[in-house]
């Protein structure tokens, strides 16, 4: 029968009566069948998944399916509608999926289906506990996953025209080119591509309509990932449009090799365009390749037994991957936030599978509350394996998370951890230590083994003070003109500044390669002279000329800083240039205008000017990557680091044990410490600091 609203006249005269399950490997199946050519009849049937029986799942999500930021639209009213069994019985489901069966009718989809609304009786608590549990189970086993993007809007109808017309072009393009042309050739931001394909440059409202479409709900929903990596073959629907899944996995390759982002008038900021949903989709899609599934991802498998085979211990390589993965759920969303830990359970399953070993995690238990989720969780990684969850925290400034402060909000889309701390392929601050854990009563306090290093005694820039802010570097500099000249690595001040803004890795490399340091120079040069610049255009609003004279001061203090840090003559130099190439642009758009051999003059400094600044890049990358939410700070014994944003003078360093990294950590009254944050610590992050004194290791308690 179709789905209709739910008005009293549609109901029938029996809300459905879920019948209890055989076993915990059994699930129900909504059979879908034709009643009379034209609507659909609904029966439930039960299913042993042992018995493979052939079945589709479903991959949709229960609320508003359209992007929260499409334009023009009225507020979505998640209206109930209901479907009626054969049995005289119904049931009551959300707007989306009764949409979703309407264009299924419309497609004469006919079948056994899982869709968990459905299928799973919600408000039986033990039942939803376990079939979460066996639900990476039901997406392997069936036959095909069919996604519901939602209904046709205007969004899904200018990607649609984008992948009928354009992509298949462009992968032409590419093939004939043979992939070999020069760096860039392939953006849609520039004017070549267009000529070569003979086609005129996309219009603006194209670029918006993929954004609006790739921020479906769906594309950020939390299950979606275990969905689509585990499933065997996958369909997706959108309004009565079917999409070839090869097809669309293609769209999303191509729309990431170039820069399309660049062009969306919504997401002027680029870091805000690269989230987009849809771009995040991709990692799922390269995941689902080596997911040992069976099929043709066998080599999954393989990599996973070569890495058993080489010395590193199941458990813990699980416990990597999944800590891995957490990272990446961070920035999805789900309705029952408990849900970023339980979504990741059936693929944890899939491993231990292939690894031969049992499910460290503990299967999923909707009687808890988030708090008690997300500790156990992370209590039980810690107790098993050799991963210190302590790198996930988020940065708390106001210390009134309901959460420990050891425990990681899972929920939050962003972290302040540093790339790959939690495999420890760069750092090994604690010499190689297992956590070393010990009991304690209260289940909230995490007491393990650690070792107080240092104290914070000045606190530098943040973040935001040398991205928008453009602060150069004053407090900083004053600190570090402080420090004797040489380090403790017996490197110069200047080195260790721009290696510790970017954690000391670059270009896959750790350390970073002494050619950084030509990167930084120029990052330098053009942030110091365009704080400066920015000051004369508009008063007030930028650091005045005074506060960079720090940093000039430790510029000129050694030949080695000097080739590091540019000297104050040579930032006035660029700010005038940048003065002169801005005056060229008013004269331009003014009524006066341009002579032409002022517009080559103008054209020729400009270009001279990007030229130099494009050897920034290496460096550039690497700081808007690694130095987020964080802020520099130096210690007491003359160290200098990259702390988080809410790091205060008096905080404490504590190399823990299983850390890959040191810890900054707060001290209570009553002898506790609170978590801040991991931090990167210049000449201490392999362990130096073992080597450099007797460090004495005590319990530590943290709440």
């Amino acid at each position: 029968m179709q789905a209709s609203e739910n008005e009293e006249s549609d109901r029938t005269t029996h809300e459905l009566q879920y019948q209890q399950l055989p076993s915990p490997f059994h699930t129900r199946l909504l059979r879908i069948a034709s009643k009379d050519g034209k609507q659909f009849s609904y029966e439930m049937v039960t299913a042993d998944l042992a018995s493979r029986q052939t079945y589709n799942a479903l991959s949709y999500t229960w609320g508003n399916p359209l992007s929260p930021s499409n334009p023009g639209k009225q507020p979505y009213i998640n209206r109930l509608s209901q479907i009626n069994f054969k049995n005289g019985q119904f049931l009551s489901i959300g707007r989306n999926l009764a949409t979703a069966l309407l264009r299924f009718q419309e497609l004469g989809l006919r079948g056994d289906i899982w869709i968990d609304a459905i299928c799973i009786n919600q408000s039986d608590i033990e039942e939803r506990n376990a079939q979460v549990a066996i639900m990476g189970d039901i997406y392997a086993n069936a036959e095909k996953v069919t996604v519901w993007l939602g209904d046709d809007d205007w969004d899904s109808q200018v990607s649609f025209v984008f992948l009928d017309l354009f992509i298949p072009k462009l992968d032409d393009l590419i093939k004939n080119e043979g992939g070999k042309d020069q760096e860039y050739s392939y953006s849609f931001t520039d004017p070549r591509l267009y000529d070569r394909l003979g086609e005129p440059m996309i219009p603006q409202e194209i670029f918006d309509g993929l954004a609006t479409f790739l921020d479906r709900a769906w594309f950020r929903r939390a299950w979606t990932f275990q969905e689509i990596v585990l499933a065997r073959q996958i369909d997706v629907i959108c309004g009565t449009r079917y999409i070839d899944w090869e097809r669309f996995e293609e769209f999303l390759r191509m729309l990431e090799m170039s820069d399309w982002h660049l062009k969306l008038s919504r997401f002027q900021d680029s870091s805000k365009s690269k989230q987009i949903p849809g771009r995040i989709i991709r990692s799922t899609m390269v995941y689902r390749k080596h997911v040992a599934c069976g099929g043709p991802y066998e080599s999954g498998q393989r990599k996973y037994l070569e890495k058993i085979s080489a010395g590193l211990k199941p458990t813990d390589l699980l416990m990597g991957e999944l800590n891995s993965l957490l990272h990446s759920m961070r920035h999805r969303k789900a309705t029952d936030l408990r849900d970023h830990i339980y979504a990741l359970y059936g693929i944890a399953d899939r491993f231990c599978q292939h690894m031969d070993i049992a499910n460290p995690l503990a299967a999923p238990d909707y009687h808890g509350t988030l708090v008690q989720t997300y500790t156990e969780y992370c209590r039980a990684i810690m107790q098993k394996s050799n991963t210190l969850l302590l790198s996930n925290v988020e940065d708390r400034p106001d210390e009134s998370s309901q959460f420990p402060s050891w425990v990681p909000n899972f929920s939050k889309g962003w972290t302040i951890g540093l790339p790959s701390t939690g495999s420890g392929t760069y750092y090994d601050a604690a010499k190689g230590s297992r956590p070393l854990l010990f009991p304690s009563p209260d289940k909230y306090r995490l007491v393990l083994k650690g070792y107080c290093f240092d104290t914070v005694t000045s606190l530098g820039e943040s973040d935001f003070e040398l991205g928008r802010a453009r602060s150069p570097f004053t407090k900083t500099a004053r600190s570090l003109l402080e420090l004797p000249t040489k380090y403790a690595t017996g490197q110069d001040r200047a080195e260790v500044l721009w290696r510790t803004l970017i954690a000391d890795q670059a270009q896959d490399q750790c350390p970073a390669p002494p050619e950084i340091a030509d990167a930084f120079r120029e990052h330098m040069l053009m942030h110091n002279s365009m704080a400066i610049f920015n000051t004369d255009l508009f008063s007030h609003k930028g650091p005045e000329p005074e506060t960079i004279k720090p940093l000039a001061q430790l510029a000129t203090s050694t030949p080695e800083a000097l080739r590091m840090i540019p000297s104050l003559p040579e930032i006035l130099e660029r700010k005038d240039i940048y003065a002169e190439i801005q005056a060229t642009r008013e004269l331009e758009r003014s009524e006066q205008g341009l002579t032409q051999d002022q517009i080559q003059r103008g054209n020729t400094m400009l270009q001279g000017v990007l030229t130099k600044e494009i050897k920034a890049l290496p460096f550039a990358r690497q700081i808007n990557t690694i130095f987020n939410r964080k802020r520099l700070v130096t210690t007491s014994k003359g160290f200098v680091g990259a702390a988080p944003l809410s790091t205060r003078e008096g905080d404490k360093v504590y190399l823990l044990s299983g850390g890959r990294v040191p810890f900054v950590l707060r001290a209570r009254s009553d002898g506790t410490h609170i978590l801040v944050g991991e931090s990167y610590v210049h000449g201490i992050m392999q362990g130096e600091a073992f080597e450099r004194e007797q460090l004495v290791g005590s319990q530590v308690t943290l709440v």
